[in-house]
């Protein structure tokens, strides 16, 4: 009776991981937050998802410490001006790679506490219906690579 209880167990489990990994497992690498002089309202964040379940997965929020609020925008070039628009959900398809990027998809950390300063790290957390995925991001002025975020100062 013990080793039938046992098995049903491990299966229970086995199942809820599986189905875990249906819903999506989201990953997150490569964040960094820009650094920006004191005094500004906002900054921008960025990071790299990848969905490694089966399922696609939409995050509809974002958090960040020492930020009041966290909005997802993309950029947008229109009459030749770079434009913010705000998302209010975007979908990792299953198996998919999604990047928050200078002049693309990014976060936007406003009502901020202070300004996070270069060498301090800020905890970045993407929540979907299922769970919240988290991860430290250094802070710093750039992205590697020279890259440049025109429009968030």
């Amino acid at each position: 009776m013990q080793r039938w209880a046992a098995r049903l167990g491990a299966g229970v489990l086995a199942l809820a991981g599986q189905a875990a990994m249906a819903q999506g497992a989201l990953e997150l690498s490569d964040a960094w937050v820009r650094a920006l002089p004191p005094g500004q309202p906002a900054t921008a964040a960025y990071l790299v998802v990848h969905n490694t379940g089966s399922e696609p997965v939409t995050v509809d929020a974002a958090s960040a410490s020492g930020a009041g609020r966290v909005e997802m925008h993309d950029t947008l070039q229109e009459d030749g001006m770079s434009r913010m628009r705000q998302r209010h959900q975007v979908t990792v398809p299953a198996g998919e790679v999604l990047r928050f990027q200078p002049g693309g998809l990014h976060l936007m950390l406003l009502e901020l506490e202070a300004m996070p300063r270069e060498g301090e790290t800020v905890r970045l957390c993407l929540h979907s219906s299922e769970r919240e995925h988290c991860i430290d991001a250094p802070v710093r002025r750039q992205a590697g690579g020279g890259h440049d975020h025109h429009g968030h100062h």
